[in-house]
């Protein structure tokens, strides 16, 4: 078999692999959970799947566009497939994969953070407040961290987080926040 063929082989390969992920990815990607652990995060699907695809792509097009056989072909056919596994996982994988994870947070992150009380927060009990994060804001149960009573609609700072209840204090406007505890 020569080169041509298996170039041919690997461009519409990676083709129909291309579409088989894009149309059946969520389903695959629960069939295929657990494979891709053993590896970096480097190697996932749509960066292989490109890479395979560019190297035949590649060697098609310098098979009829160079004088370049043999040996030559084949490395610079697999130089460009490398570049193009690199510029996949670096300009789609890994920036949609940050993106996922950037909603997220736990709640010892909210330390520090501002709000504002919902339902007032009784001198030995729990209210409900109104915290401002990176990605937007998020209601959580809340406590007066010197047991005083805080009124709804006082802006107040998380002083520290115990059992999944924030525990807050209110904001001195003359002060502004003061992030000591």
């Amino acid at each position: 078999m020569d080169w041509t063929t298996i170039f041919w082989y690997c461009f519409w390969g990676g083709l129909v692999a291309s579409l088989a992920l894009w149309l059946l990815g969520d389903w695959l990607g629960g069939l295929l959970d657990g494979i891709w652990e053993f590896a970096s995060s480097l190697f996932q699907p749509v960066t292989l799947v490109g890479a395979i695809t560019a190297f035949g792509a590649a060697g098609l097009i310098l098979t009829e566009s160079t004088p370049l056989t043999g040996i030559l072909l084949i490395a610079t056919s697999l130089a460009i497939a490398i570049i193009a596994f690199l510029l996949l996982y670096y300009l789609v994988v890994r920036p949609v994969a940050d993106a996922e994870s950037s909603s997220a947070f736990r709640l010892q992150e909210l330390v520090g953070h501002t709000g504002e009380v919902l339902i007032t927060i009784p001198d030995q009990g729990c209210g409900e407040v109104l915290i401002w994060t990176g990605s937007g804001h998020t209601n959580q149960i809340a406590s007066s961290h010197r047991g005083e009573s805080i009124p709804s609609g006082t802006r107040i700072v998380v002083r520290r987080v115990e059992d999944s209840v924030l525990w807050v204090t209110p904001v001195d406007p003359s002060q502004g926040v003061n992030k000591t505890i």
